[in-house]
């Protein structure tokens, strides 16, 4: 195994940064097309995240890669947590969240 850290420079705040998928209400294949053409730009660590009832739709864009796409897909970290929002009304809310690092070795 190798000694280097492939999240070494990878910064793990919620926003924005090259390597992050937001997965969200698309198909689960669209995040998988955007997987492989983030690491066919030369990108070492793809994230992908998401909130609520997309983390499904997360572990399945995962599935999919290994088995049909990128056999020497790894996954390298996993972070969960919540996120809290306010809605409409003023009633504090929380909703789950999954952030995913993948890389291929």
């Amino acid at each position: 195994m190798s000694s280097t850290n492939p999240l070494k420079g990878v910064h793990t705040s919620q926003t924005v940064r090259p390597g992050l998928i937001l997965v969200g209400s698309k198909p689960a294949i669209r995040y998988v097309t955007a997987c492989i053409t983030l690491f066919n730009r030369g990108s070492e660590v793809v994230v992908l995240r998401a909130r609520g009832k997309n983390i499904n739709k997360c572990l399945e864009t995962i599935r999919l890669l290994r088995n049909g796409f990128l056999k020497n897909l790894k996954v390298v970290d996993v972070k969960i947590g919540s996120d809290e929002y306010e809605t409409s009304n003023g009633q504090k809310r929380f909703v789950s969240c999954i952030e995913i690092f993948l890389t291929k070795s």
